[in-house]
């Protein structure tokens, strides 16, 4: 087991399955890099990133890494992401206290939505970030994963009815340097629904990331909800695997 701090190393670890560890290779960038832990194993990798309240844990490795790694984790508890695989490796280490099943879904064939003129995506700002939680409260499900500084990064798009936000898109990493980005924060107004605008804020986002050089787009989405799924699968998403994520605990016994 090694800690690891090599950037060049764990980009060839993470790039062994770059759709799996697309957030990760994010986290390599400054600013977020110094607040990551990276362990090692063989080949494996485990990631606890410190800069948000969840602590998520991200782990790439086959099952016997995997229970090497989380088992020589000091973290008490986190938010885990793990693929089906790994799942019987973590059980008796970590125990999740809820079991999301999701799907990661990645651009393959970029179909544009584009909307009628009064649905044209506009550019936003973070002087638009209360406008966006104002969108977010008007119905359960929006925001989770929301924070003001995530539209630092220049790529969420909106778009306005009598000069409200009714539909919103983002991204919650972008990174130039490894040419991924993961989108999020897409959310439309319970009254607006039914209109493709969710559809057309993600096509606005994606041609955005595109324009800038952004080779790997993804995003994810519950595995139950099929709605959103073909919505994506509109603009040229396509299911890639599903994982499983939610909040986690040490099992006492496994305690280093």
């Amino acid at each position: 087991m090694t800690k690891l701090s090599d950037k060049a190393e764990i980009r060839r670890r993470l790039n062994q399955d770059r759709e799996w560890s697309l957030y990760a290779l994010a986290d390599l960038d400054d600013g977020l890099f110094e607040h990551c832990d990276w362990l090692g194993c063989g080949d494996g990798l485990a990631l606890v990133f410190h800069a948000l309240a969840i602590r998520p844990i991200f782990v790439i490795g086959d099952a016997a890494a995997t229970r090497e790694l989380l088992a020589a984790l000091p973290e008490t508890g986190g938010y885990l992401n793990l693929k089906p695989h790994q799942l019987d490796a973590a059980r008796g280490v970590y125990e999740f206290r809820q079991l999301h099943e999701m799907r990661r879904m990645l651009l393959a064939d970029f179909q544009p939505r584009v909307g009628a003129a009064h649905s044209l995506p506009q550019a936003l700002t973070r002087d638009d970030s209360g406008a966006i939680e104002r969108l977010f409260e008007s119905g359960h499900g929006g925001g989770i994963a929301f924070a003001p500084d995530q539209m630092d990064n220049g790529f969420f798009r909106g778009i306005r009815r009598g000069g409200e936000l009714v539909a919103a898109a983002g991204a919650h990493v972008v990174s130039r340097n490894e040419g991924v980005a993961g989108i999020g924060n897409i959310f439309t107004h319970p009254e607006f629904r039914g209109q493709g605008l969710a559809q057309i804020v993600t096509s606005a986002v994606v041609a955005a990331l595109r324009a800038a050089g952004i080779e790997t787009i993804g995003l994810n989405v519950g595995a139950g909800n099929v709605a959103a799924a073909r919505a994506y699968e509109r603009v040229g998403f396509r299911t890639c695997f599903r994982y499983y994520e939610g909040p986690a605990v040490r099992v006492a016994a496994s305690a280093p």
